[in-house]
């Protein structure tokens, strides 16, 4: 095997899956899953399809057009609102979308009218978080922005989302807004919007305790199925298994040396001024991975005893001393072994995307 990898565990995101659809549906919310954690990869798709999602959104067209031309037949929803160079793209590629400018929706229209086809609309609203979407003051023009659309969009219902730009949770308060808003369209507009979508693994708390207003009905997920975590809250979601992705390196040096740096200290390639503490001398492993393959921040050892000293664009320095102690292997660790790490939001979608990290699925 060729290192770096990172491995998904096939069992242990499809029994999350499993297990968030079960919940979603007693409480009658179709799930969509969220690929873009894995840069669209079908095989992930594939797993959310198995769990008993309704469908797949991604905020990147091409990772949508993947998984099109992968024949599963998943409903795709657009979750970036759309560039207009994007259009054609979209009507081609995609059943629903999420878009908050009348002039891209009319755009749309034109589009998909010409060609014969009706999309799906959700009209994005801001309920606070300050990043996409319809303003409250924007809402009693609706009629004027949409008497004349041609019949290939239909506004099918709102959506919105939370813990992304601003930071902002989900709460009663601003979910019952998000109904309201809904409310205002429909009079508005003379027709019934029969979807209401959150987005963010932050929404499955409100559902567990029991405060999502009955009107929502979709949510948008990824987090939480492939890491079992809400990094909105810092939580470690209980019900959901917290290993199934792991990175896989492989150490390339492994010698004993002093913790400190000689001579001065100036900024690291990332702009960054490292700071060190004095231990003595210490035994550090090199492994074969670096800045320009993950985000080594939000990577976390799996390893007893390791710690994560620096990093550059190509490698990882780690600190094994403790490590060795604990018997990690006979004589400790040398080259040609590996160290896995779990991976934390960022660092996932980091790996995903690089062109230096294989994905497995087993």
């Amino acid at each position: 095997m060729r290192y770096p990898v990172m491995v998904i565990n096939r069992d242990k995101v499809r029994r999350n899956a499993q297990t968030v659809a079960d919940m979603c549906g007693r409480s009658g919310i179709d799930v969509w899953g969220v690929t873009k954690g894995l840069a669209g990869d079908p095989r992930l798709a594939a797993l959310y399809a198995e769990g008993g999602f309704k469908g797949v959104a991604d905020s990147r067209l091409r990772n949508l057009e993947k998984i099109s031309e992968s024949g599963l037949g998943l409903p795709r929803q657009l979750m970036r609102i759309a560039m207009r160079s994007e259009l054609e793209s979209l009507s081609r590629v995609c059943d629903v979308s999420l878009q908050s400018e009348p002039e891209i929706i009319r755009s749309l229209d034109a589009i998909c009218a010409r060609r014969g086809v009706t999309r799906q609309v959700l009209l994005m609203m801001d309920v606070g978080d300050l990043r996409e979407g319809f303003w409250p003051l924007e809402l009693s023009h609706a009629a004027d922005y949409f008497s004349a659309l041609e019949g290939g969009v239909e506004i099918a219902g709102v959506a919105t989302n939370f813990a992304c730009a601003s930071g902002l949770l989900p709460s009663r308060d601003n979910l019952e807004r998000l109904v309201s808003y809904r409310d205002m369209l429909q009079d508005s507009l003379g027709c019934e919007l029969p979807v209401i979508s959150v987005g963010g693994t932050c929404c499955l708390k409100i559902i567990e305790e029991g405060l999502m207003p009955r009107q929502v009905n979709q949510i948008r997920v990824c987090e939480g199925i492939l890491l079992g975590m809400d990094t909105a809250s810092g939580r470690e979601i209980p019900y959901l298994e917290r290993d199934a992705l792991a990175i896989i390196a492989e150490v390339v040096e492994c010698k004993r040396k002093p913790s400190v740096p000689s001579g001065e200290i100036g900024m690291m390639a990332f702009g960054e001024k490292p700071s060190f503490v004095d231990k003595g001398m210490r035994k550090r492993a090199l492994l074969g991975i670096g800045r320009q393959d993950v985000n080594v921040d939000r990577i976390i050892p799996l390893d007893s005893g390791v710690r994560i000293v620096t990093a550059s664009s190509d490698h990882l320095i780690a600190d094994v001393t403790e490590a060795d102690s604990m018997s990690h292997s006979e004589g400790g660790y040398k080259p040609g072994d590996t160290m896995s790490f779990r991976p934390l939001y960022p660092a996932m979608l980091a790996a995903a995307t690089s062109e230096y990290v294989d994905v497995i699925f087993e």
